[in-house]
């Protein structure tokens, strides 16, 4: 008995999302790979000092506080693919090269970082190599990076499967992550935040899973892992769970809304711990295995008083961190004219996308609450129920989308605080530290809003144009 026409048909149409988005993930890969592979130098976002770190943990040494260069970096800066910033003092083979030639200094700093990105990174090189031929440390590092990226653009799409979303939802929820040069570039040099597009896509993914299903708190508490184990701004996405987790909290408490998700202060507990526990074991880390102090490493730069860090903190408030910003830090340019076209569209998009995503989730957020607060006064004088307002007062991912919108902008002025009470400097929080949030705040908006095949349409087109656009150079 074979299947309808009708039948096909709608297994056909039900294909095409699916296939597009596999797709879309082969190109990308496939593009970042080979920019990745490419031989550019040094990327002034402290590739060096990660490449540092990647090479220490080759030899199987953590830095620490005081530790010198090593001398791989060093010859690999002179005589490999070099530095955008510049060159050394003294050319390739020179005897006087060593870390004392670094421009930037002959101590390392990667000792902020926890080594779980390096060592992964550094038993990743052996096989890049034994299946590429090319045992260059740096070429293996780096692709290390792409494929964490690619992983989490993977991930990304599982996740938005999962969570039902079908058609161009699923494309729009695969690409629009990684529709900005910041988001995609640090899958092209040795950096840790290549990991920032799984671990957001993790948390956000799981998050809002329990929040469906009532159930999968322990998955939530793994993939939270994942991130506070890797670096502090990757594990961002897990302050929207916080938060959303706190305004349920609270809001039940005092009677503001009802939501059938039930999160327990216990579980707020945990998730915190995963967070915090390791910032501060690593800090205890950090200071115990000194042999320099911070004002030798960082004697160069100026200690800001009081009122420094309150205008800092001000600033930061007022500063939008999104993720999708165009940074030109790729800097290979694709021939062809396709190419040319799509990096074209790709300098411009992620602004775009910057202004539909936080303009629909603020202005959704605030209709939302409007509603929920007229249902709930309707309530209360005995009048009919408000339509749109929903029963439940505020839809689980609508907490969760505010969650997402409470940290990003939050957690600048938090974490140049931490900075200034840390080294006694005034840092200013860059853009790039958002990246993980991408996927939380892509995911929150396509599962809370309704679903119109217009704008999804659009919004698809807009993430694999934009997408694709970032890595045209490796067509």
């Amino acid at each position: 008995m074979t299947a309808r026409p009708s039948a096909v048909r709608a297994r056909l149409r039900a294909a095409v999302a699916p296939a597009i988005t596999a797709a879309f993930i082969a190109v990308f890969a496939f593009c970042l790979l080979v920019i990745s592979q490419d031989g550019h130098p040094m990327s002034v976002v402290d590739e060096h000092i990660h490449f540092d770190t990647a090479i220490q943990a080759t030899h199987g040494e953590i830095p620490w506080r005081g530790a010198l260069l090593t001398q791989e970096l060093v010859d690999e800066w002179a005589c490999g693919v070099g530095h955008e910033g510049g060159g050394m003092p003294y050319p390739c083979g020179d005897p006087r090269l060593g870390p004392d030639s670094v421009p930037s200094g002959m101590y390392t700093t990667g000792y902020i970082h926890y080594p779980t990105f390096f060592f992964a990174a550094a038993g990743f090189q052996p096989i890049w190599a034994a299946v590429t031929g090319n045992d260059s440390l740096i070429d293996g590092f780096r692709a290390f990076s792409a494929v964490t990226l690619i992983l989490g653009l993977v991930v990304t799409a599982v996740m938005a499967w999962l969570l039902r979303l079908r058609g161009a939802a699923l494309v729009a929820a695969t690409s629009l992550p990684v529709a900005a040069s910041m988001l995609v570039f640090v899958g092209t040099i040795v950096n840790p935040t290549s990991l920032s597009l799984l671990a957001g896509s993790l948390i956000a993914g799981s998050s809002l899973l329990w929040m469906r299903r009532r159930t999968g708190f322990i998955w939530v508490a793994l993939c939270v892992s994942v991130g506070s184990l890797t670096a502090v701004t990757v594990s961002l996405p897990a302050g929207a769970t916080l938060v959303a987790m706190l305004i349920v909290l609270v809001g039940q408490r005092f009677g503001l809304f009802a939501s059938a998700w039930r999160p327990r202060w216990w579980q707020f507990g945990v998730l915190a711990a995963i967070v915090l526990v390791p910032v501060v074991v690593w800090g205890r880390v950090i200071a115990a295995r000194a042999t320099v102090s911070n004002d030798v490493l960082y004697g160069f730069i100026e200690p800001s008083g009081r009122k420094d860090i309150a205008v800092g903190i001000v600033r930061e408030l007022t500063a939008l961190h999104t993720p999708w910003r165009e940074t030109g830090g790729i800097h290979a340019s694709p021939e062809g004219i396709i190419p040319r076209l799509l990096q074209a569209f790709s300098a411009g998009a992620p602004s775009w996308i910057t202004v539909i995503v936080f303009g629909v989730l603020v202005i959704a957020a605030v209709l939302q609450t409007t509603r929920a607060a007229q249902a709930r006064r309707a309530a209360s004088a005995g009048l009919p129920p408000i339509t749109g307002a929903g029963d439940r007062g505020l839809p689980d991912a609508a907490i969760y989308a505010v969650g997402a919108l409470v940290t990003i902008v939050l957690y600048p002025p938090a974490l140049r605080l931490s900075n200034w009470i840390t080294f006694g400097f005034d840092f200013p929080i860059v853009d790039r530290y958002s990246s993980a949030l991408a996927p939380v705040l892509v995911l929150a908006l396509l599962v809370w809003l309704p679903q119109r095949r217009w704008v999804l349409g659009s919004a698809a087109a807009i993430g694999v144009v934009t997408a694709l656009g970032t890595v045209a150079a490796g067509l």
